[in-house]
């Protein structure tokens, strides 16, 4: 059974009610993810505007892949389970642009993803790679570049997390240096 940890929430932060920290090693419990999510889901500003005409079979098509994924994770067909969970998501997001939220909910969806995919499966290195990917998209290179390094513990010889890092790297040194400048 999951541990009950009290929350409270400190300068728009969830955080462990008893010792008031993100990240709490007395409660072995961390609120970093569900505080990234709300970081983003705040930055739209209740300016989501309304989504275009879907296609009528579309629910339902979402629907059955979220079924038939869940019924995989239960028989312990977890990579079956990812394959429909993905599908599900990007044929949800599948739809028009709206710039600037568009792009957000679409990074958005991409890291939630690639977290789901690294609690289902730690050592794979796509799934870091996915997250790095998702993490640059979204300009939090210090975070993309953990996250490519440990894709490269698990498979060293990876031609693209090798590249992305590079990119990462190259791009937090200008960032770095453009701060400097100014």
């Amino acid at each position: 059974m999951a541990a009950v940890v009290d929350l409270k929430i400190v300068n728009d932060k969830v955080v462990c009610a008893q010792h008031k920290n993100e990240v709490c090693s007395e409660c072995n419990q961390s609120f970093i993810e569900i505080n990234d999510i709300a970081r983003h889901l705040k930055s739209v500003n209740g300016q989501i505007p309304a989504p275009g005409s879907a296609l009528p079979l579309r629910s339902q098509q979402i629907a059955k892949m979220r079924e038939d994924g869940n019924t995989f994770f239960r028989g312990g067909r977890h990579q079956e389970a990812l394959t429909a969970y993905t599908n599900a998501i990007n044929l949800a997001f599948d739809r028009p642009l709206w710039e600037p939220t568009g792009v957000a909910r679409e990074e958005l969806a991409a890291y939630v993803d690639a977290q789901g995919v690294i609690e289902l499966k730690r050592p794979w290195s796509k799934g870091h790679f996915r997250l790095g990917k998702a993490l640059m998209g979204m300009g939090r290179l210090d975070e993309c570049i953990e996250a490519l390094k440990l894709g490269l513990m698990f498979d060293a010889d990876s031609g693209e997390i090798q590249k992305a890092l590079k990119e990462a790297e190259a791009a937090l040194q200008a960032e770095e240096e453009e701060e400097e400048g100014n």
